[in-house]
């Protein structure tokens, strides 16, 4: 999935989770996701009847969800395919919970050497000497990144989460150099950002699998989750699932020692 596909559902969750029953963007909310899989059969005039809303509120809707109209709001629906193969291929196996446990230890194995002491210390040097610390990543990552940027303001950090373009672009012309840290595991991510990444000054740092050498020129630091000898051997949703959380506890955990030892 894109990153746009991907921030639909992280938005219209967040109208469903955040918005009170009743109001008509919680309602809207429902109504699409209870129905994403019906989307050939939406129609606006249907959609302003069944939630007792008018067609210009559904207009709106789509407009609030980044779309110009309700009529490419469907369109874009229309082409998600949410990753239901992966999804299938990954967690419907039989024996799924020694599938699952052998590739969290080759997982934890893998990332223990990638993110040994010596970089974690690198990367929270960085993360304290920057004032504006930007984490970019897709919705189905900013729930992790969530937690740790909370833990982070809790010790005094301020740690800006962004998973929008439009929002990046806002530090173009900023007067401090930011420090920006991307997790894109498959490259997706980072293909819909890159050129305009490539337009603001900043200290950049890339979470990724993807070896593609073009990033070397953009980054000042690259982390490869995986090395190349076990890429094969670790399915890429567990680096979304564990590996994410495996790192961001990692930084943490130096950080908070940092912290004990300075008494800031």
């Amino acid at each position: 999935m894109d990153n746009n596909r991907l921030n639909l559902l992280y938005k219209l969750n967040h109208i469903a989770n955040e918005l009170e029953m009743g109001t008509v963007e919680y309602e809207l909310a429902k109504f699409f996701l209870e129905n994403f899989k019906c989307v050939n059969k939406w129609n606006i005039y249907q959609i302003a009847e069944d939630n007792n809303v008018s067609r210009a509120s559904v207009r709106r809707f789509a407009k609030q969800l980044g779309y110009a109209n309700f009529s490419d709001m469907k369109a874009h629906v229309q082409e998600f395919d949410d990753g239901i193969n992966d999804f299938q291929q990954f967690y419907g196996v039989e024996g799924f919970l020694d599938v699952l446990v052998s590739n969290i230890q080759a997982l934890m194995k893998e990332l223990s050497i990638q993110m040994n002491t010596q970089e974690v210390d690198r990367l929270n040097k960085l993360i304290n000497e920057n004032k504006e610390v930007i984490i970019f990543t897709s919705s189905n990552i900013a729930g992790l990144v969530k937690t740790f940027q909370q833990r982070m303001i809790i010790f005094g950090k301020r740690i800006t989460l962004l998973t929008e373009l439009d929002d990046l672009k806002k530090f173009k012309n900023v007067k401090e150099k930011p420090l920006i840290i991307v997790f894109s595991i498959s490259g997706l991510l980072l293909s819909t950002i890159l050129s305009e990444l490539r337009e603001i000054n900043a200290t950049k740092i890339l979470f990724t699998n993807n070896r593609n050498p073009i990033y070397n020129q953009d980054f000042d630091k690259l982390y490869h989750l995986s090395s190349q000898h076990h890429e094969s051997d670790i399915n890429d949703l567990l680096y979304y699932n564990y590996g994410i959380n495996f790192v961001l506890d990692l930084l943490f955990n130096g950080y908070l020692m940092k912290y004990k030892k300075e008494g800031i």
